[in-house]
């Protein structure tokens, strides 16, 4: 089958619940998307909800920091939070579109592999300490509602939210260089891949669920246990395009922002050649960052 051409339609414009109620339960992938559900079972929900009754007992960190107060809490973005997982789902719509659902379906087994080692590798961090912030209890919005009586809000660090949008670009980057994609449906979906994940990472800071803390550990991760899909000179390009336009404040504290995400994103590069483990420089940060010692600072 020739595959059909897009090259003035956005993937905005495709349909997630084709990718739902397809590829995602089809033959080619239906076994590794089983595995990717059931490991973030296990390493977001079950995880985070132990803790909270008490059934697991790993000691949480908060990683607040001063720069989070001077980023102004704007509940109307949070539906440009929530869509992080469409910003992944929406391509495989436009795949089974242009190439039919059997292709489709193992492109998309191609992404859960990733997808659940991803999972698999925050879960270093976890397993290892909890992480928390203090977020606003605001409860005007049911997007609000619905986050906080889902999310117990202890797997901060790293945003998991910041993650998965970095990767899902890097990965489509890909799969447009190696199928038959046209010069302009690359272009265009590439770009907006990239925009729309720069958008929702700075989300995760004005809705309150990340510190800046959150943001280059996030990186880092990707970074380090994906290289053949995002390069470390890609994360240093994303950190200085992020808050170009701040919004309710200045261009100072965007400076300051994008100082402090770079500043920790290199320590981590720097410490992590000089260990035998990718985690083991946001474990020391984890340690380093006592709960006692932050609150006094904030």
């Amino acid at each position: 089958m020739k595959p059909k051409i897009y090259n003035d339609k956005p993937l905005k414009s495709f349909n997630p619940l084709v990718a739902y109620a397809g590829v995602l339960f089809g033959p080619p992938s239906f076994i590794t998307n089983f595995k990717c559900f059931a490991t973030i079972l296990k390493e977001f929900f079950f995880l985070q909800y132990f803790e909270k009754f008490h059934i697991l007992h790993i000691p949480v960190v908060h990683v607040d920091h001063p720069l989070d107060k001077k980023i102004p809490f704007t509940p109307s973005k949070v539906g440009i939070y929530l869509d992080f997982i469409n910003l992944w789902v929406r391509p495989l719509a436009m795949l089974v579109k242009k190439f039919g659902f059997w292709h489709a379906s193992r492109l998309t087994k191609k992404w859960m592999l990733r997808f659940r080692k991803l999972y698999q590798s925050c879960g270093k961090i976890y397993h290892f300490r909890l992480t928390t912030t203090d977020r606003p209890n605001y409860k005007e919005m049911r997007e609000f509602r619905q986050i906080h009586a889902l999310d117990p809000h202890f797997l901060c660090v790293p945003s998991l939210h910041v993650s998965t949008v970095f990767l899902a670009w890097g990965f489509y980057r890909k799969i447009f260089d190696e199928e038959d994609f046209t010069e302009i449906e690359k272009q265009n979906w590439e770009k907006e891949l990239y925009d729309d994940a720069l958008e929702i990472s700075e989300t995760v800071l004005y809705v309150k669920q990340h510190s800046v803390n959150c943001i280059p550990a996030a990186l880092y991760v990707a970074t380090s246990n994906f290289p053949e899909l995002v390069s470390v000179e890609d994360a240093r390009k994303f950190i200085s395009e992020m808050f170009t336009k701040p919004e309710g404040f200045s261009e100072e504290v965007a400076l300051q922002v994008r100082d402090h995400i770079r500043a920790t994103f290199e320590q981590y590069l720097e410490a992590g050649a000089k260990t035998k483990n990718w985690y083991e420089p946001i474990w020391e940060f984890l340690l380093s960052y006592a709960d006692i010692i932050n609150r006094e600072e904030i």
